[in-house]
């Protein structure tokens, strides 16, 4: 039978890693101190638990209701920071968005994103351009990818354009610094689809 200290226990495992966060950092958001919930993991010889206050401060600064182990928090904010989603102006005689146009009308699976960045710019797709993301393409080492980065405890998440490399997401940009790399766990960081093309559109 499941004790409460199990359920407690696999309900902050949860939270830590879907947050990419520690004991330590969950008991500081929360407003305890921080060796509050290191103490309680550790302390297992008399079925410790923690108090119904202590779970409610948890439970509103993290937004993982008590005791949930399996599904993860509801993301409640969304960035487009690298790209912003592109529609296609249907009214235009541009062939070039014409044929954008014929192309998600037979798929899907592919979606347009008008590059604000230039993390990819290395590899052929710099700001500016209208890029397709087919999310039904599996990508391989040197794939320029869409990414979703979650941040579970703020209730956030990032859309990221890199290149792929095992277990990597990397920029590539041609004239900045290289940025920190990302770690493809699906948990914390996804990829979403593979840029398979990318156009100038004049405007």
């Amino acid at each position: 039978m499941t004790t409460l200290r199990d359920q407690q226990l696999a309900w902050l495992d949860h939270i830590a890693k879907s947050g990419n966060i520690t004991l330590t950092e969950i008991a500081r958001v929360s407003g305890l101190t921080p060796s509050t919930l290191t103490r309680f993991k550790n302390n297992d010889t008399d079925g410790h638990t923690l108090t119904a206050r202590s779970v409610k401060k948890i439970e509103d600064a993290t937004k993982v209701p008590a005791y949930e182990a399996r599904v993860k928090p509801r993301i409640q904010a969304f960035s487009e920071g690298e790209a912003t989603p592109y529609v296609v102006d249907k009214t235009t005689l541009n062939p070039l968005e014409q044929s954008l146009a014929e192309t998600i009308s037979r798929s899907n699976s592919i979606d347009l994103w008008r590059l604000k960045t230039g993390t990819i710019a290395a590899v052929g797709y710099p700001a500016g351009m209208v890029v397709m993301v087919d999310r039904d393409e599996q990508p391989r080492n040197g794939d320029a990818v869409c990414a979703q980065k979650y941040d579970f405890r703020r209730g956030t998440a990032e859309t990221l354009f890199r290149v792929w490399r095992t277990p990597y997401l990397l920029t590539a940009s041609s004239s900045e610094e290289p940025g920190i790399p990302e770690i493809v766990d699906n948990e914390n960081v996804v990829i979403v689809g593979v840029v398979v093309g990318g156009a100038h559109i004049r405007h």
